[in-house]
């Protein structure tokens, strides 16, 4: 076992790089990632609140308490960082006819007053930032992720059925992939099995409630979203699936209305009634069949189109017959019981939702995990439907939202200190100082598609601390700077039996970089392994425009003895800047030899491994990380 000889507990955040602003953009996201920026306001309702009437909507003093509690609640278990909060509380309100607004619009609008009795508070997540005249950081702009917790929402967790809609009923789909026969689409299918959508999907602090993944432009709004729904002993949500009847009813009903307001020549809206007759006709056998459609708008072309020799809306097969083959889902409405019950102080069900954001951003994921993690779900739970279990008790986030994970120092292996101690090695790393299951200490992880970063593991059958390199960049961050003049660099690295053939390279770059991320000149060696015991391949891209004359090129080369056939297919990679002379050997082989490839008096200040593979088995790994002065 490993001797622990540090634990140290961050209590304060120091930030790695200067801050840096760009005009009319604000200041980038990496450069204040890891400041704890915190919220515009901190909002404390002291005094009693007071109902209040929009349109022909009444909200309660209840109701409007419960709002203050909800931003009270966000605000306790969340501290922005690396971006700018503001949390504020709202209500539905009955749409109004604007002028400024298309026909078309306003029709939609107007389905609004159908909407269930709604309230609740959302915090607006600004992540791009400038300071003001006092140094402080405001919005840059309007753009910004939403966390919201709404009391009886709907609108926009659903896609609504605009056409067969009213202001007397609201037509809509929720777009529960999750609960759906097909789950994810083709779109979204991968992003939600490899990641498992950032622990969202099994995380125990919402596991006992309805919880799914809304992909992007899926519902009235465009941004992806996630859900966690709250009913009373987890009873179905008050929703009413449809009948094929009802449906074709509420478009006859309907149509003169979409008539006018899409203005088609008689021509074509005789054509669309016809096509209604046959579609209605068509059904007649299945008209008290649950309605389910694609995420897609009807509108009165879908009935002008919907002639024998073309697929309907209903018809769900491809263009070979094949039956069954699209992701539908049930037209829906609320039940009119339960839309006079959320005119009540008890909420009939509660949406608490946050935006799918920029997930490769650390402000995002701290987000993200902030919700999951500190969040106390069960205490809102038993708030609303179970109050004799927390009856005088205040809300407390489940963990702090200032949390700071310890960071584990191990100690280092035998072979670090004695690299560490000789005056020719500039630098050394075999992860040893890190516990298995850690981010790299020392290192720094961009985050993936899938919001994954670099952790250390053990492999079986080999000794040693290895860092995983899979679908992100990793840099060490304690590194100095510049790199000597003439060295010889080497790094391990490993795949895993089977790893995929043909799956992307790993990415090994030494770079002159003028700014963080941006390199005047560089060298990318990038890696990849064969199959069956046969050879890997080698790709090396140079660029050393100033002075002319020196290695601006891109070529392949083959990685003898890397393949896919063992447990552990294990390479060492070695990299010698000899004046001008470039080599780089793979084990004792040399692969390549430029003369003129690097200004002799050249300096690098910058080191990285990227790869973008995601898949289990398709992951690299890398130890042994050794630059040696020569």
């Amino acid at each position: 076992m490993k001797k622990i000889i540090l634990i140290a507990l961050v209590a304060f955040t120091i930030t790695s790089q200067a801050q840096v602003y760009v005009d009319r953009i604000g200041f980038k996201l990496e450069s204040i990632a890891d400041i704890d920026i915190g919220w515009m306001t901190i909002r404390e309702h002291t005094t009693a609140p007071k109902g209040k009437q929009l349109g022909n909507r009444n909200y309660s003093a209840t109701q409007i308490g419960y709002s203050q509690k909800f931003v009270e609640w966000m605000q306790q278990s969340y501290l922005p960082k690396g971006c700018l909060g503001d949390a504020t509380y709202y209500q539905h309100a009955t749409p109004k006819f604007s002028s400024t607004n298309s026909t078309l619009g306003n029709a939609i609008n107007q389905h609004g007053h159908a909407l269930p009795h709604t309230y609740g508070a959302r915090s607006r997540i600004y992540m791009f930032l400038k300071k003001d005249a006092q140094r402080k950081f405001v919005p840059q702009n309007s753009l910004s992720d939403n966390w919201r917790i709404e009391a009886n929402g709907l609108q926009y967790i659903s896609q609504p059925i605009s056409f067969i809609s009213s202001t007397d009923e609201y037509y809509f789909i929720l777009p529960d992939f999750k609960e759906n026969s097909k789950g994810y689409d083709d779109d979204n299918k991968a992003r939600g099995t490899r990641s498992n959508l950032l622990g969202f999907d099994n995380h125990k602090n919402i596991k006992g409630y309805k919880h799914f993944f809304i992909p992007p432009k899926k519902t009235i709004d465009s941004d992806g979203q996630y859900i966690v729904i709250m009913t009373k002993d987890n009873e179905q949500l008050p929703f009413e699936k449809i009948t094929i009847g009802e449906f074709f009813s509420q478009v006859e009903k309907q149509f003169p209305v979409w008539q006018k307001i899409n203005e088609i020549s008689a021509e074509n809206f005789a054509k669309a009634q016809k096509n209604l007759a046959r579609l209605k006709e068509k059904y007649k056998r299945k008209w008290n069949d649950i309605a389910e459609l694609e995420l897609s708008t009807i509108d009165i072309w879908s009935f002008i189109n919907a002639t024998e020799d073309y697929n309907d809306f209903f018809d769900n097969k491809d263009i070979y017959g094949k039956e069954g083959v699209h992701t539908t889902f049930p037209v829906l409405k609320v039940s009119r019981a339960a839309k006079e019950l959320c005119k009540t102080d008890q909420p009939q069900w509660l949406v608490i939702r946050w935006s799918w954001g920029m997930e490769r951003q650390p402000y995002f994921l701290h987000l993200h995990e902030s919700i999951l993690n500190n969040f106390n779900f069960d205490y809102v739970y038993n708030f609303f439907f179970d109050p004799e279990k927390v009856k005088g008790q205040p809300y407390k986030p489940l963990r702090s939202p200032s949390y700071k994970e310890a960071v584990v120092v191990t100690e280092a292996s035998e072979a670090s200190k004695k690299n560490n101690a000789d005056k020719n090695v500039f630098f050394f790393e075999d992860f040893s100082t890190t516990g298995v299951g850690k981010k790299p200490i020392g290192w720094k992880s961009n985050l993936g598609a899938g919001g994954s970063s670099s952790v250390v593991t053990n492999l079986g059958g080999l000794g040693g601390n290895w860092a995983v390199v899979a679908d992100y960049t990793l840099t060490p961050s304690q590194i100095k700077k510049p790199f000597p003049q003439n060295f010889t660099l080497s790094f391990e690295l490993v795949v895993a039996q089977n790893f995929t053939w043909g799956a992307n390279r790993i990415h090994f770059k030494l770079a002159k970089e003028t700014s963080p991320g941006n390199a005047e000149s560089f060298l990318d060696l990038g890696l990849r392994p064969g199959y069956d015991g046969r050879d890997g391949d080698v790709s090396l891209e140079t660029k050393f425009p100033s002075p002319p004359g020196y290695s601006n090129s891109a070529n392949s080369f083959v990685a003898p003895g890397f393949s896919n056939n063992k447990k552990n297919n294990l390479i060492k990679v070695t990299i010698k800047k000899m004046s001008e002379t470039l080599q780089v050997y793979i084990d004792n082989n040399k692969i390549v030899e430029y003369e003129k490839a690097i200004p002799a008096a050249h300096l690098f200040n910058a080191l990285s491994f990227f790869s973008y593979n995601a898949g289990e088995n398709d992951k690299y790994y890398i130890s042994n990380v050794k630059i040696t002065k020569d």
